[in-house]
């Protein structure tokens, strides 16, 4: 019996035994799709030499992506019971649809519309060196929605076969579409295969197969030494070129047979056909050739020409996931993510199983800032590799940035249990417990992460940052100025010495190390600002003013700056429009910074622009009603304009708020 699960898959309901086991019809909770799982039998588990040749067998077979052949995804064990998925197939078998014809022949061309690409399928397997050996109808399936066939049993078909010949007395399926070679016990090539698909077609047109007998010997001695009567004999539609071909696939001597399928497909062609019917899908091996271009203008480092031998191949060979991965790689690494996203999907939909592309497509949704779809591509990682540890730190990254702090320091922690000198992970982990505030803990990541590196420069500033908050401010600096030593171009060190020696009065060493930060990082605003500070100190206005406007050039909704300006322009430079315009935006930045409406006020007067200054200094009193300045302007106003009562009212309350300001 075999449980409800068996590994990570769900077993819905049998499909059907054999010689090698069960077919369950069962679902992948991971990638959420149906498959198919074979159970191995327990006498082939028993048989190490016979497990072990179904294994690298059944993995050559993984390596086949072809639109005809049924795609395997996974072997594996589970508890002792081995097991197969392959894709699952929504369809009737061609054994069970020649049933339904009751030996009746199937009409030509509906019998080449199946026929065709079940050679193509089998011509693509032997391009990539693997031989079915059990080609029958029985492992072909046509699928009920859009009738594609589909060819399974590759590279595993020997194994059933050795089982059922073992079996005196019973006729066997195979039996009667395997070669006189096989059947001899010789060892076999492709034109093996030529002479099944022969029969298959044999069978096809005329409702029944050639070689029969009473018993499995009988039909053994049949394949040997009996002449295939022409197929033409039970069926007169069929035409000469076709009947022809049936009997030199049938060939005892497979010397004497079509030598490739391609040949055997050229020799059934039709007039009246369909165009595509006999269009080849792939060409495997000329897409290898710019396969092999692609792959030595990658290692060169001449991405644009790798993507133009790739995109050649996948023309040529669509259904090769290694190649639709490698393009995605160099479309990656030109920043195309977009292009990238695509190769990899296709991929990871050709080979489920390729966790490679899995993780490429995770880390690019990473860089997309999709961090949900690379989450669970990273997941998908760490099912197929569980001992790939760049996936949990990956997935713990992808976690961190989701706010999920807990949950990324789990995943980091499995990959620091796989390698406990990934330097990052420790790194990062401290980097999670400082969120926590954890500050010691934090630190005794980062220094086991210095130990592994001692080059990981912000490491050592993250240490400098926590001595500065506990108040270490020499062992602030001494951490800081290692991580220079380290990365002389590390910006926010050089910002931090920066801090540290304008507080310590030292303005001309600040002004120095604030100019590295701001030449290390464009656009670090926080240093350009301070350098305006440490120049108004001073008195170098000019240079002033150039850090404060490369401050708001950078970061136009920080206001001090504008404030900065504002006031310089006003005070130490006389130009008042060039104010007007800058504490303007302070106020729409700031609206309840009541300092920028008074000086405006004060600004609009200059100006001869009453009723503005008026207007602003109105907003002061809203803001803050106890500034008694403004009612001071404003009652001086008003008496200029000859309202003695308003004047009075407001020079009354200006006296009130100086002597009583509470």
């Amino acid at each position: 019996m075999v449980s409800a699960t068996i590994g990570r898959y769900h077993i819905i309901e049998e499909l059907g035994r054999g010689g090698m086991g069960v077919v369950y019809h069962g679902h992948d909770p991971l990638l959420n799709r149906p498959v198919a799982i074979k159970i191995l039998s327990q006498q082939l588990v028993q048989n190490p030499e016979a497990k072990e040749r179904f294994i690298r067998e059944a993995q050559a077979a993984a390596r086949l992506n072809h639109p005809n052949i049924t795609a395997i995804f996974d072997i594996n064990e589970h508890e002792g019971i081995y097991y197969l998925v392959f894709e699952f197939i929504n369809g009737s078998s061609l054994d069970k649809i020649l049933k339904g014809q009751q030996g009746r022949p199937m009409p030509l061309m509906e019998a080449l519309q199946i026929f065709v690409p079940m050679a193509q399928a089998l011509n693509y397997a032997h391009e990539h060196g693997i031989v079915h050996r059990d080609v029958k109808p029985g492992n072909v399936m046509v699928t009920s929605d859009d009738k594609m066939v589909k060819v399974g049993d590759f590279g595993i078909a020997w194994v059933e076969m050795s089982q059922t010949l073992t079996q005196p007395g019973q006729i066997v399926g195979s039996v009667f579409y395997f070669s006189p070679e096989q059947a001899r016990g010789e060892k076999v090539d492709r034109r093996a295969d030529i002479y099944s698909l022969g029969i298959v077609l044999y069978e096809m047109l005329t409702g029944r197969v050639p070689f029969l007998g009473d018993n499995l010997p009988a039909v053994i001695q049949a394949h040997l030494t009996q002449e295939a009567v022409n197929p033409s004999k039970h069926n007169r539609a069929i035409p000469e070129k076709v009947d022809q071909a049936i009997l030199r696939c049938l060939k005892k001597d497979p010397a004497e047979r079509f030598q490739n399928i391609n040949d055997l497909i050229k020799a059934i062609e039709i007039a009246d056909a369909p165009e595509d019917l006999y269009k080849t899908k792939i060409s495997p091996s000329e897409a290898a050739l710019h396969n092999i271009l692609g792959n030595n203008y990658y290692k060169q480092g001449k991405l644009d020409l790798a993507i133009l031998e790739w995109q050649k191949a996948t023309v040529l060979d669509p259904y090769n996931a290694l190649t639709h991965n490698n393009l995605g790689t160099a479309l990656d690494g030109l920043g195309r993510l977009g292009e990238a996203v695509v190769e990899y999907g296709k991929a990871v939909d050709l080979n489920p199983n390729n966790f490679v592309a899995h993780y490429n497509l995770g880390s690019a949704f990473y860089r997309k800032e999709d961090l949900s779809q690379s989450i669970e591509e990273y997941r998908k990682v760490t099912v197929l590799n569980p001992k790939f540890a760049p996936a949990y730190y990956n997935l713990g990254n992808g976690l961190y940035k989701m706010g999920k702090v807990d949950a990324a320091i789990e995943e980091w922690q499995k990959a620091l249990i796989l390698n406990p000198q990934f330097a990052e992970v420790l790194y990062n982990l401290g980097n999670a417990y400082h969120k926590k505030g954890r500050k010691e803990e934090a630190v005794g990541y980062w220094e086991k992460a210095l130990e592994q590196d001692p080059q990981f420069a912000i490491a050592l500033y993250n240490i400098g940052s926590i001595k500065l908050e506990m108040g270490d401010l020499d062992g602030a600096t001494k951490m800081w100025s290692k991580a220079i030593e380290v990365n002389g171009d590390f910006a926010e060190a050089h910002y931090n010495m920066g801090n540290v020696q304008y507080e310590k009065g030292n303005v001309d060493i600040a002004i120095t190390e604030w100019e590295k930060a701001t030449r290390a990082k464009h656009g670090f605003w926080q240093a350009h600002n301070n350098l305006g500070n440490a120049y108004y100190h001073k008195s170098n206005f000019d240079e002033a003013l150039g850090q404060w406007q490369k401050t708001v050039q950078f970061r136009d909704d920080y206001w001090p700056a504008h404030w900065n300006l504002a006031n310089t322009y006003y005070y130490h430079r006389g130009q008042i429009d060039e104010a007007v315009v800058e504490w303007q935006r302070v106020t729409q930045i700031n609206q309840g910074h009541w300092q920028a409406y008074y000086n405006l006020g004060e600004a609009y007067l200059e100006q001869g622009k009453i009723e503005l200054a008026i207007l602003e200094w109105d907003k002061v009193v809203q803001i803050n009603p106890k500034f008694w300045h403004v009612y001071h302007n404003l009652g001086t106003l008003f008496y200029q304009r000859g309202k003695i009562d308003q004047a009075i009212a407001y020079w009354t309350r200006a006296v009130a708020l100086m002597l009583f300001p509470w």
